[in-house]
């Protein structure tokens, strides 16, 4: 009887963190798109009607572009955690290695470590290897990493590490940027927490660590944060090695 009561405690409260997560990211989407596409009427109607100058209009672009850009990542994501939900779950397993993933992140990243000069290091042993869905611990790095280099400050370095414990895979990116108090940790898994700039103006959606937190349950696994302001943050997921 205790076992069916604790299954259904927690079924409930998947219930709960998927309604969650479904309401607060259509609100999210709406108030996204609201404001870029109310920018984009406010500046195209200022240019017909001859209230806004060429030379502002174009000083806006830039804006414009950057806003369409968010909306446009975050409608990708969306897509990708849509694929999560249809039919059920079903991971694709494949081996590979610390080292591959290091890699492939490292191309990724390129253009985006290198205008923010910072240098992408691998730490632990690079031929570690373990099955898992490469595409999703691979989807889930991406937007761990692009957290760290946003919020980096120029010229300081990130680690990326891997390691096995007690069967379960534990990957790990450590960055050296603005960090966060205790209150922004609280609520970074939530709806309700502060959207913040990066350190080169950067703006996103805040959608990356709910989106790795959903996926990171997904495989059975869970997400830790340790973070303190100005002195930087490591977001570790540990998820259980599937066998092939």
């Amino acid at each position: 009887m205790n076992t069916e009561i604790n299954e259904l405690h927690a079924e409930i409260d998947r219930l709960k963190r998927e309604i969650e997560l479904k309401n607060g990211w259509i609100s999210l989407l709406s108030h996204d798109f609201r404001e870029v596409f109310g920018n984009l009427f406010f500046l195209t109607d200022g240019a017909i009607n001859g209230s806004i100058s060429q030379e502002d209009f174009f000083k806006l672009l830039p804006r414009i572009a950057q806003d369409a850009k968010k909306n446009l990542q975050t409608v990708t994501d969306t897509s990708q955690w849509i694929k999560t939900q249809v039919d059920g779950f079903r991971p694709q397993v494949s081996k590979f290695t610390a080292k591959e993933l290091f890699l492939q992140l490292q191309k990724e990243f390129e253009e985006y470590l290198a205008e923010k000069n910072i240098a992408f290091e691998l730490k632990g042993e690079g031929n570690l290897s373990f099955n898992s869905d490469s595409f999703l611990v691979f989807f889930m790095l991406k937007k761990i990493l692009n957290n760290a280099i946003k919020f980096s400050h120029p010229g300081k370095p990130i680690y990326f590490e891997a390691t096995k414990e007690n069967g379960k895979l534990v990957l790990s990116v450590t960055d050296f940027g603005i960090g966060m108090d205790a209150m922004t940790q609280d609520t970074i898994f939530t709806f309700e927490g502060p959207k913040f700039q990066g350190t080169n103006g950067e703006v996103g959606a805040g959608l990356s660590l709910k989106i790795v937190r959903e996926f990171v349950l997904l495989m059975q696994g869970e997400v830790k944060v340790d973070s303190t302001e100005e002195v930087g943050t490591k977001v570790t997921i540990t998820i259980p090695e599937i066998n092939l």
